[in-house]
């Protein structure tokens, strides 16, 4: 009887492994449908876009940036060009120039060419770390995202049905010691950087600062659709990120640079999160590429690591970087239908068009 049951025991194992093996065979990636929502293309070889055509992406090329209307429209050419050849393959945003700033006229003529823009294509409306961490105003404080002169843009960004796309500060490593840091890019970044670690400039706004000046922000555009780029500069704990997302309905994030923040994580917990949260989290690399850059070597990467991102969040895969051993957190197919394609037509509705 003992054995009888031993063997029950052992058909019920092996049956639940053999429909767990089952379920963890990836789908295929380049048969499935899927969108890059954070890109910078700044070039106008198509070789970028038959490359997405060939890994079957859609691109958002998002145009960044405040410093000047000239860098702004810079981007936009390459944009506007790449839209002409490809239109079923690449969307882009815009952005505003913080040039003339307090001036009477300043909102009036930044509306001006936001409409402009959007009747060129644009879907969405970046703004950057440099809103909070580099303009000043005449008494010398730094320029927050809640400030009431953005009110007006940001409510006509809502009226035309668009997204406001936000890099507002920089990960939470930026104000540690180097020796207290989560991950390796971010000890060699700012090693290399010291000019933008905030640990060494305590005369620059904080980390907490920077942050409650955002979600105040959210608070007073309860209507307007917001993406938190780069896990929302909340990378360093899905839990945190996860009371972000309960507190603000009207905002999602998307996981552009941020994969080695998510691999130190305890795994279980952040692929519980991508489960919760599955309509809130937007697929998304922050690759670029220039004019001036190596074409070919630009290519590799992008391919490099759509292909390791893939892997990641398809399959169980056991992955290493230079922070640690990891294992892929295989997500459900419709998880990761949502990630890398629904949930930027939701959030970015534009792409419909």
């Amino acid at each position: 009887m003992k054995s009888i049951n031993s063997m029950k025991d052992y058909l019920i194992i092996g049956l639940i492994l053999l429909f767990a093996g089952c379920g963890s065979k990836a789908p295929d990636f380049y048969t499935f449908k899927k969108i890059d929502a954070h890109t910078h293309i700044y070039a106008k070889s198509p070789r970028i876009m038959e490359l997405a055509q060939q890994d079957n992406f859609r691109l958002l090329t998002i145009v960044t940036e405040s410093r000047s209307r000239d860098y702004i429209d810079e981007q936009l050419g390459f944009a506007l060009y790449q839209k002409k050849n490809f239109p079923n393959s690449i969307w882009f945003t815009t952005a505003f120039s913080m040039e003339g700033f307090g001036q009477p006229d300043w909102t009036e003529k930044t509306i001006k060419r936001l409409k402009e823009d959007f009747d060129k294509g644009a879907i969405a409306v970046k703004v950057w770390k440099d809103i909070g961490m580099v303009f000043k105003n005449d008494q010398g404080k730094f320029i927050m995202i809640d400030d009431p002169a953005f009110d007006p843009i940001l409510d006509f960004i809502e009226s035309q049905n668009k997204t406001l796309t936000t890099h507002i500060g920089e990960p939470k490593n930026c104000w540690l010691p180097l020796d207290s840091m989560t991950v390796n890019i971010d000890k060699r970044y700012y090693k290399k950087h010291p000019e933008y670690h905030m640990y060494l400039h305590p005369e620059y706004p904080s980390y907490d600062e920077i942050m409650r000046h955002r979600n105040n922000m959210l608070k007073k555009h309860p209507n307007l659709r917001v993406i938190g780029c780069h896990l929302g500069s909340v990378e360093w704990s899905v839990d945190e990120l996860a009371k972000l997302l309960d507190a603000y309905p009207n905002f999602a994030a998307d996981v552009a640079a941020r994969m080695p923040h998510l691999q130190v994580q305890n795994r279980e917990k952040v692929r519980n999160f991508f489960i919760k949260y599955q309509d809130r989290i937007v697929y998304g690399t922050d690759d670029e590429i220039s004019e001036s850059d190596d074409l070919q070597k630009m290519l590799d990467k992008f391919h490099y690591y759509w292909l390791k991102h893939w892997k990641y969040f398809s399959s169980d895969s056991i992955m290493t970087s230079s922070d640690n051993k990891f294992r892929g957190l295989a997500l459900p197919e419709t998880v990761l239908r949502k990630l890398y394609y629904e949930n930027a037509l939701k959030w970015y509705p534009g792409f419909k068009q």
